[in-house]
């Protein structure tokens, strides 16, 4: 745990970009309630995670006279968003350890309750998101320490891991879905009607005071951003991202690219234990239900990694203790398969934060004299209002290849920036007719961007 900890606050700290604007939300957000930065958040977001579990650690930059507006100083937006990652690397961290705790209650012995907590340690969703400030490694941990409660004789233990449901859902709305597999280990524990109504109680009470008083220290208004976020995503008109629209059967088709093959073949091996059918009910109940959602991509089925880790554990345990030489050295082979190939997946996966354009965005800010209006591609990847300022004004393109610029689209801009491998030279010779010169070029990393300022 504590070296899963350290790894993650170093890889938070090196990779100070953004993977899709969901990450930079939340920094700002946080900054907002601590620091008073002018920035509004998307109306669907109820505020729980950035408002009780970030802007707390910011604050002590806000007494030590950094904060908006001016005179006070703004502070570093690296620093910023590496303090916004902490709730995040902690909860991850801590789930490791809810792992070792739940595991032998699944039927695991000690030794292959260590090896599900050092899958899980090392798997590349938790490993890699809980280096950002993503809030789903959070949920996923509200969700293990649910059931850890849960597994308690006390009668009212269920409303506490239905509270702790509850919070998960604050967290992220979707993740209202992981009530499902807390019920079934809740109902596993004590099979009666009255744990299943304490666990929906405690659920109800969590989502009442988490995500409705959030909205109500907000907004003004309990439940706000809940009844958007259903009008948004569920409205007449649901905004559409194609890149996350996923046919149904998505996570099963693509498992070996999230799950790792050395993780399915680990938990092939552990089918025929007994102790593997709830593990694996719970794994498949949470990917069933996130399938049922048209916006899909590998980060959403965080919850499910736990329970795969115990799938693993138990097939690797059966596999290192059978008699035969072959399947022994199968196990032990996959045993190390499965964490290197975690941690080739999580440097695949930071490298392809917005680093350059973070860089490329404190140039602009920095630039002399001032630019008062930009054009950037994918507004976000440059870390929005917290590392250009309030005082530009941006003006945003879809990313797109090639990206196929109008000279419209540089009208009154003293300043624009655009990966590099989108510009087709057609792009580049209009740059040059509207009287634009390429100023600079970050390229330290997977997506060079360059910045062109006009010649005048």
């Amino acid at each position: 745990m504590l070296a899963t900890l350290a790894a993650k606050l170093a890889l938070a700290a090196h990779y100070d970009g953004f993977l899709t604007g969901d990450d930079l939300e939340v920094v700002q957000s946080g900054c907002r309630y601590a620091l008073g930065l002018p920035y509004r958040p998307w109306s669907l977001r109820c505020e729980f995670h950035p408002l009780v579990l970030v802007a707390p650690l910011l604050l002590p930059l806000r007494l030590a006279g950094f904060g908006y507006p001016f005179p006070a100083r703004p502070p570093d937006p690296a620093t910023v968003a590496w303090i916004a990652a902490l709730p995040t690397a902690l909860a991850s961290t801590l789930s490791i350890g809810l792992v070792f705790r739940l595991a032998p209650g699944f039927g695991l012995t000690r030794r292959a309750a260590a090896a599900a907590a050092a899958f899980d340690a090392l798997h590349w969703l938790p490993l890699g998101y809980g280096a950002t400030p993503y809030p789903r490694p959070i949920s996923t941990m509200l969700l293990l320490a649910a059931m850890t409660a849960v597994a308690s004789p006390s009668r009212f233990r269920p409303l506490l891991g239905g509270l702790l449901v509850g919070a998960g859902f604050a967290v992220r709305f979707s993740e209202g879905a992981l009530l499902a597999p807390f019920l079934l280990v809740a109902l596993r524990t004590r099979r009666s009607a009255s744990t299943l109504a304490l666990g929906l109680a405690g659920f109800l009470i969590g989502a009442a005071v988490c995500a409705g008083g959030a909205d109500l220290l907000t907004s003004g208004r309990p439940f706000h951003s809940l009844t958007e976020y259903f009008r948004i995503m569920y409205g007449v008109s649901p905004p559409s991202y194609p890149h996350y629209e996923k046919p149904w059967s998505w996570y099963a088709t693509s498992i070996l690219q999230w799950a790792g093959p050395a993780g399915v073949l680990l938990a092939a091996f552990a089918l025929p234990a007994r102790a593997a059918r709830l593990p694996l009910a719970l794994f498949a109940t949470i990917v069933l239900v996130f399938s049922a959602v048209n916006f899909k991509t590998y980060r959403y089925v965080q919850a499910a990694i736990p329970f795969l880790a115990i799938l693993m554990a138990i097939g690797w345990d059966r596999g290192s203790a059978s008699p035969e030489r072959w399947r022994r050295a199968a196990a032990l082979a996959l045993m190390v398969a499965a964490p290197l190939w975690g941690i080739e997946r999580t440097f695949n996966l930071l490298r392809d934060e917005s680093m350059d354009a973070v860089a490329a965005g404190r140039w602009i800010r920095t630039r002399q004299p001032h630019p008062r209006t930009v054009l950037l591609e994918q507004g976000w990847a440059y870390g929005g209002i917290l590392v250009l300022g309030e005082e530009i004004d941006v003006r945003d393109l879809d990313p797109r290849r090639p990206l196929g610029l109008a000279p419209s689209d540089l009208d009154g801009i003293d300043a624009a920036a655009f990966y590099a491998a989108d510009l087709s030279s057609e792009d580049r010779e209009l740059l040059r007719r509207e009287g634009f010169a390429a100023a600079a070029r970050f390229a330290r990393y997977r997506r060079p961007v360059e910045v062109f300022t006009p010649l005048r």
